[in-house]
C-alpha cells in the first residue's frame, strides 16, 4: 500500500488502535475478580464459572480469521465498529444474566466482538508505520496495554465489593459505547482500494491464509509471541484462584500482587525500546527467550530446594514477566512487518494462535495448586521451551544464515 498518510490521520490511528488495543484487555481482565462469587450467584461449581474463561478465549481467538478476512475484504473501519457492536450486545447479556448458561453467552459474544479489536488494530498500524515505527508503537501499546491486568481486577474488584458483579460489565458497556462514538467520528480507513487496486476476492483471501500457514518464519514469531503472553494470560486467569481461593485474599486486594509483573513487563518493554537502536529485532527476540527459559530454570531449581510460598510465586513470574515484555515488541514488528499487503490475515493468524494458545494456558493454571513450585515450574518449562524451539530453527538460524551471507 503505497499512500502516504497524513500526520493527523497517523495520530488519530494510532490512538483509537491503542484504545481499542486497552478495551479488548479490559474486557478479559475486569471480570477476573468476580468468578468465584459467581459460583455462589449461579449455584454453580467453580468448574462451570472456569467454563467461561475458556469460552471467551476460544471465541475470541477463533473470531480473529473472520474479522482479519472482513477487514481486508471491506476495510478497518466498519469491520471494528462491528465488531464493537457485537461486543456491547454480549456486555448487556452478561450484565442482565440471571443464570450460568445466559452469562455464558453473553461472554461469548463479548469475546466475538472483541475478537476484532486486535488484528484491526494492528492492519491499522501496519498501515500507517514503516517496521521500526510499528515496533515502537507496538512497544508503547503494550506498555499500556500490559497494565491492565493489574489495574482492570483492580476495578473490577472495587466495583465487585462496593456495587455488585453487574456493575462492572455496566461499567466496560459505559466504555464500550464511548469509544464506539469516538471511533465513529474520528478513525480513519487505512484499507484504501481503488479500480487499479481492488478489495481480494474470497479465494484470494483464502490463498494469503494458506501462504501465511506455511510460512515457518511466521510461525517462530507467532509461536513465541504465543508461548510468552499465554503464560502471562495464564497467571493472570489464575491468579484469583490462586490469591483468593487458595490463600484468602480479598478479592479487591489480590491484583495488586500482579503488580511487580506488569511492572517488570513495563521495564522488560522499555529495555527492548532501548536496544533496538541498536540491535536487530532478531537478536532481540532470541535474548528475551533465553530469559523466560533461564526463569524456568531458576523456578526447577527452587522447586528442588522445596522453596514455594507467595513471594516465591510473584518473583517468579514476574522474571518471566520481563522476558514477555522483550520479546513483544519484536514479535509483533516480525510477524507483522513482513506481511504489509496481508496485515490482515497475518494479524488475525497472530493472535488466534496467541489466543487459542491462552485458552490452554488459562485453563491448566486455574488449576494449580500453589502449595509447591513444582507445578509452576512445569509450566514455565513447557512454554518457555516451546518458545525456544520455534525461535532457534525457524528464526534464529535463517538469520544467522542470511547474515553469514551478506558478509561473504
Amino acid at each position: 500500500m503505497n499512500y502516504k498518510f497524513t500526520e493527523h490521520q497517523q495520530k488519530w490511528a494510532f490512538r483509537l488502535a491503542f484504545a481499542v488495543i486497552i478495551l479488548s484487555w479490559m474486557s478479559i481482565k475486569i471480570s477476573m475478580p468476580a468468578l468465584p462469587k459467581l459460583s455462589e450467584v449461579f449455584h454453580s461449581s467453580t468448574a462451570g464459572v472456569q467454563l467461561s474463561v475458556t469460552v471467551f478465549f476460544i471465541f475470541f481467538a477463533l473470531s480473529q480469521p473472520i474479522w482479519g478476512g472482513i477487514a481486508q475484504k471491506i476495510g478497518c473501519r466498519p469491520t471494528l465498529l462491528i465488531g464493537i457492536l457485537v461486543s456491547i450486545a454480549g456486555s448487556l447479556i452478561a450484565m442482565l444474566a440471571f443464570d450460568l448458561p445466559t452469562y455464558i453467552i453473553g461472554r461469548t459474544l463479548e469475546g466475538l466482538g472483541m475478537g476484532s479489536a486486535s488484528p484491526v488494530a494492528r492492519t491499522i498500524l501496519t498501515d500507517v508505520f514503516d517496521r521500526k515505527n510499528l515496533a515502537r508503537s507496538m512497544g508503547t501499546i503494550s506498555g499500556a496495554a500490559s497494565t491492565m491486568p493489574a489495574l482492570a481486577p483492580i476495578v473490577g474488584g472495587y466495583l465487585l465489593t462496593w456495587i455488585d458483579w453487574r456493575a462492572i460489565f455496566g461499567f466496560f458497556l459505559i466504555l464500550s459505547v464511548l469509544y464506539l462514538l469516538l471511533a465513529f467520528r474520528d478513525l480513519p480507513e487505512t484499507r484504501l482500494y481503488s479500480d487499479k487496486n481492488p478489495p481480494p476476492t474470497t479465494s484470494q483471501l483464502l490463498g494469503y491464509y494458506l501462504s501465511i500457514l506455511k510460512n515457518t518464519s511466521f510461525w517462530g514469531y507467532a509461536l513465541c509471541y504465543a508461548v510468552m503472553t499465554g503464560g502471562i494470560i495464564g497467571y493472570y486467569s489464575a491468579a484469583p484462584y490462586w490469591y483468593v481461593s487458595q490463600l484468602g485474599i480479598a478479592a479487591n486486594h489480590y491484583a495488586f500482587l500482579t503488580v511487580p509483573t506488569v511492572a517488570l513487563y513495563i521495564f522488560g518493554l522499555f529495555i527492548n525500546r532501548m536496544l533496538l537502536k541498536k540491535y536487530d529485532l532478531e537478536k532481540l527476540l532470541f535474548l528475551g527467550i533465553l530469559s523466560a527459559v533461564l526463569t524456568a530454570i531458576i523456578t526447577l531449581g527452587l522447586a528442588v530446594m522445596n522453596v514455594s510460598g507467595l513471594i516465591a510465586i510473584i518473583v517468579l513470574l514476574s522474571l518471566f514477566g520481563f522476558s514477555a515484555g522483550l520479546v513483544m515488541p519484536a514479535v509483533n514488528a516480525g510477524a507483522m512487518g513482513d506481511f504489509k499487503k496481508v496485515a490482515g490475515p497475518a494479524s488475525a493468524l497472530l493472535v488466534m494462535t496467541v489466543f487459542g494458545v491462552s485458552s490452554i494456558t488459562a485453563t491448566w493454571a486455574m488449576r494449580i495448586n500453589i502449595d509447591t513450585l513444582w507445578p509452576i515450574a512445569l509450566y514455565l518449562g513447557v512454554l518457555s521451551l516451546i518458545g525456544l524451539f520455534a525461535n532457534f530453527f525457524w528464526i534464529w538460524l535463517p538469520y544467522k544464515n542470511n547474515a553469514g551471507k551478506k558478509i561473504n
